[in-house]
């Protein structure tokens, strides 16, 4: 038995598939480049495929990893090539190594994501401005991020079973930075024990600066032990 370890990206029209329509993608997509993959045992055996994480439906990402099982061993670069030419638009393998086939599931050595996260600003605000006026207003939205995720305790609302209450997401962050364009990079938990998604951080920030302000978000990598 061999363990490959796959990264792939999702992009495009992929986006909007759920994880479930993505599992059903690989499957079939191996099936299609005829990979020799392990199966489950059991009265409806099934692909040996884990997943390190879900995705949320419409978040573009560069970083997906996939763990396969394989009864015999396959070079990489072919597998590589076999699989993109059978993958829908959108869904990309990046890069295929093989790993320790007795190692722990990906799914379990999860700990964290990073997420750039791109502010899409409305068109009016930079109506009849100066390229300095238009620089110095995506500055000050930098700058209220930035104030926002300095504050000791970050309380964001938060649906919790039949109610809404505030949660503090504070020490659900890693780390954080600001790309050259002002986007902000941001490591989160992630995994089973803890999740913080992109949409809480910016629901809190929302509220911060009293604006509804539009964004998108990019998953560039899955962090694990």
């Amino acid at each position: 038995m061999e363990k490959l370890q796959i990264v792939y990206s999702k992009s495009k029209e992929a986006v909007f598939l759920s994880h479930l329509d993505v599992m059903k993608v690989f499957e079939q997509a191996l099936s299609r480049a005829d990979i020799p993959v392990m199966f489950s045992n059991g009265f409806n055996p099934r692909p040996e495929l884990v997943f390190a994480h879900p995705l949320s439906v419409g978040i573009e990402s560069t970083g997906e990893i996939l763990e396969i099982k394989l009864s015999e061993r396959v070079e990489t670069s072919y597998l590589v090539k076999q699989l993109n030419r059978v993958l829908p638009n959108g869904l990309t393998v990046l890069s295929a190594e093989y790993v320790n086939p007795n190692s722990k599931s990906i799914m379990s050595r999860v700990y964290g994501a990073t997420y750039i996260i791109t502010l899409v600003y409305d068109e009016d605000k930079f109506k009849d401005k100066t390229k300095k006026q238009i620089e110095n207003i995506k500055n000050s939205y930098k700058d209220k991020m930035e104030t926002y995720l300095e504050q000791k305790n970050i309380l964001v609302l938060k649906k919790s079973k039949n109610r809404m209450e505030r949660i503090d997401i504070k020490g659900q962050i890693i780390t954080y930075d600001f790309t050259l364009d002002g986007s902000l990079e941001i490591t989160v938990l992630t995994g089973s024990k803890s999740n913080l998604k992109p949409d809480s951080i910016m629901t809190g920030y929302k509220e911060y600066i009293d604006e509804n302000i539009e964004y998108n978000v990019k998953r560039t990598k899955i962090l694990f032990k």
